[in-house]
């Protein structure tokens, strides 16, 4: 399964891979284990890694070769995605074709899996830097949000707002502490705006 060339990628693809390979997670939850740990520092060439993953997203039973080449190919494809410097960190979300409770808990799974992988990567590293740590409290608070919602407009709309600053937030851990340190530039949010 080849997705680093798509621009987006079908939800419900990834979901029925991980039921077929009798996964405990959600598409959600595995591409935001895989930008948390890109978010800190991993590199899709590095050794181990999948194997870590595959491990907590499978109870420490052995993948699918079909969700093994998902995993690898969506951590590419979540690569090629934040290292684009005119565009937002990448989500995998259900669409608003879903319920909004269907929504509001996977994007309280997506952060949470963002927090597991870059937790991961980072292991007992302390983070000195001010506008990792807010971004991180924000998508810890996010992940807690209530899940008591009701179909309509201004649920679309607070649903959209909130991802989008998962987005923000996403991105800020990845220029500070992935492209800051590589470039030793000060980091330049999509649209020439300066992250803070």
């Amino acid at each position: 399964m080849e997705l680093k060339d798509q621009d987006t990628i079908d939800y419900e693809l990834v979901e029925e891979v991980l039921a077929d390979a009798e996964c405990e997670t959600s598409a959600a939850e595995l591409q935001a284990i895989l930008c948390g740990m890109l978010a800190a520092g991993l590199k899709p060439g590095d050794l181990g890694w999948l194997d870590i993953v595959a491990d907590i997203i499978n109870d420490e039973r052995e993948l699918t070769v079909d969700a093994k080449e998902l995993i690898a190919s969506l951590c590419n494809w979540s690569n090629n995605q934040m290292s684009q410097h005119d565009s937002l960190a990448p989500t995998l979300l259900p669409d608003d074709s879903y319920p909004a409770l269907d929504q509001l808990e996977a994007i309280a799974e997506w952060c949470q899996g963002f927090l597991l992988g870059f937790g991961l990567q980072t292991g007992n590293q302390d983070i000195d830097n001010e506008e990792v740590r807010e971004s991180l409290t924000d998508l810890a608070e996010i992940s807690q949000i209530e899940q008591i919602v009701e179909d309509g407009e201004e649920t679309a709309q607070a649903l959209v707002t909130i991802v989008e600053h998962i987005k923000v937030a996403v991105q800020i851990v990845y220029w500070e502490m992935v492209v800051k340190p590589q470039s030793g530039a000060t980091a330049i949010a999509p649209g020439n705006q300066t992250l803070h």
